[in-house]
């Protein structure tokens, strides 16, 4: 059910607010008080009643109602002042007074998304001792916060909400209960000279544990440089983070009683092991997400990114349905980073790379801190001849997720990339890298071809040996039929680092 007034319309099923058919970000709470404000509109809602029904009765302060009331009219467009949409009754509490009309929600917005992590990004605290630096620490985190924002499955708390626990000593887990939040990113800023010091956090709201931390030192000759460099790096490891704590969650629960989130979480997990039973289990996983919410986005795009693999023979079935399903994300909401690189999988699988880049493009510039769209960019660039090309995508796709679940697979690429500019030495180091990674299987591959082009036998008989112990059916022919470098130049450099190194053909 679908509850319209004026150009608004709330969808309490798919957790979206939207004006005119545009969505309108609201944090989680803010959502919750306009439900129950507009689900009773019939009588005055008490103080208490809100407080129980949004806070679960935990203790809340009228600063704090106050707060959430004031975002709630602004979200629908009203005011304290005008108050034609949510009426306040002194000593009473408040009504929803503007006129409501019910719908089918499909016929009003029909993307939506099931149980939506959340996340509050607080102002970084300036440790200077110097109030002219404010303005940088409250840059980061509000270019945090809007770089987040691009994420359409992760709801952000407004910066307007977060910014009035500045310069208080906060408990985050309060802050989390509080906001509603199962994330927060909390952060400070220490100058020194011409040095800056930025550390960022991420902590689970409802244990309080530390999921990320790091620090980064640089020389301020470039102040905006720098503040992009670090809102891009956290951006991206805040979006990996997020998604393998989500995984790790939804584990723990009986497959029955998962969600269409939930099973897509459980599909991504499946993804990242890169085998043809991974795949097979991921494409299931999704394909339940979709049942359960026929307008989830990401269950469609999942699908895709499972359908074409390059593990083994190739296997056509699931092609022509990743295809649909590409289109169908697209059309469920064309603003949707993944449903433009769902696109670009399947461009580049049909070997049309110029359509492949133009869409990655657009996912870039729709979501610019996604790792995997880096990577899949310069998958695409490497495999249509552009490997120097391909190069910066992949060192912005480590740089933006170092602990990646595919960070294997972003070394591996990076290896293949310089091996094809015939590059050895670059190529061995990378290659190396992803080489202990599970779900990096042709890493051995390429580390064993740029060691025989450089003629370092010994090694690349070691090499080979760990190689085939690995994946006894590693062969010439294996690599042939799942096409892992269409270009024919570079795959011939390949393959002759490969025949020298002795790789069986069949």
């Amino acid at each position: 059910m679908t509850y319209a007034f004026g150009t608004y319309a709330l969808d309490p099923e798919s957790l979206e607010l939207t004006n005119g058919g545009e969505v309108v970000e609201v944090e989680p709470q803010v959502f919750s008080l306009l439900v129950c404000l507009i689900e009773n509109r019939d009588r005055v809602v008490s103080k208490d009643e809100l407080i129980e029904m949004v806070w679960d009765g935990r203790i809340v302060s009228d600063g704090t109602l106050n707060t959430r009331i004031n975002a709630a009219r602004k979200a629908v467009g009203d005011d304290g002042k005008s108050q034609a949409v949510i009426k306040t009754f002194p000593r009473r509490g408040f009504r929803w007074v503007a006129e409501v009309g019910e719908e089918d929600s499909a016929s009003i917005n029909p993307v939506s998304i099931a149980d939506k992590p959340s996340i509050a990004v607080l102002p970084f605290e300036n440790l200077s001792n110097d109030p002219e630096q404010e303005f940088f620490s409250d840059g980061i985190a509000e270019d945090i916060i809007t770089a987040l924002s691009r994420l359409r499955w992760l709801s952000v708390i407004a910066r307007n909400t977060t910014f009035t626990y500045k310069g208080q000593a906060v408990d985050v887990q309060m802050v989390a209960q509080d906001l509603g939040v199962r994330y927060v990113l909390e952060g400070s800023i220490r100058k020194a000279g011409n040095r800056v010091r930025i550390s960022a956090q991420l902590v689970e709201g409802d244990t309080g544990n530390h999921l990320w931390a790091q620090r980064f030192d640089r020389e301020l000759e470039d102040i905006f440089a720098v503040q992009d460099e670090i809102t891009e790096t956290v951006a991206g490891t805040v979006q990996s983070e997020v998604n393998l704590t989500e995984q790790r969650r939804v584990k723990a629960k009986p497959p029955e009683s998962l969600d269409a989130w939930e099973n897509y979480q459980h599909g991504i997990s499946y993804l990242n092991e890169r085998t043809l039973k991974s795949f097979t289990a991921a494409r299931a996983f999704f394909e339940r997400a979709i049942e359960l919410d026929p307008n989830f986005v990401l269950g469609y795009t999942g699908y895709v990114e499972a359908a074409f693999d390059r593990i083994g023979l190739e296997d056509r079935t699931h092609w022509d349905r990743a295809q649909l399903y590409a289109r169908k994300a697209l059309e469920l909401d064309p603003h949707e980073s993944r449903a433009h690189t769902a696109m670009g999988i399947c461009y580049t699988n049909n070997d049309d790379f110029s359509a492949a880049v133009s869409a990655f493009e657009t996912a870039i510039d729709l979501n610019p801190s996604d790792a995997n769209i880096r990577l899949l960019m310069g998958t695409t660039l490497l495999q249509c001849g552009r490997a120097a090309e391909s190069i910066p995508h992949f060192h912005l796709a480590i740089h933006q997720s170092p602990r990646d679940a595919e960070i294997g697979r972003f070394h591996a690429r990076l290896g293949l990339a310089h091996l094809c500019l015939k590059e050895f030495e670059a190529a061995i180091e990378w290659a190396r890298k992803a080489v202990p990674y599970p779900n990096a299987p042709w890493a051995h591959s390429f580390l064993l071809s740029a060691l025989a082009h450089l003629g370092d036998r010994a090694e690349a008989k070691r090499v080979m040996v760990e190689a085939l112990d690995r994946r006894s059916e590693l062969s010439l022919s294996l690599m042939e039929k799942s096409r892992i470098v269409p270009f024919i130049e570079y795959r011939e450099i390949l393959f002759e680092g490969l025949r020298k190194a002795g790789l069986p053909e069949e």
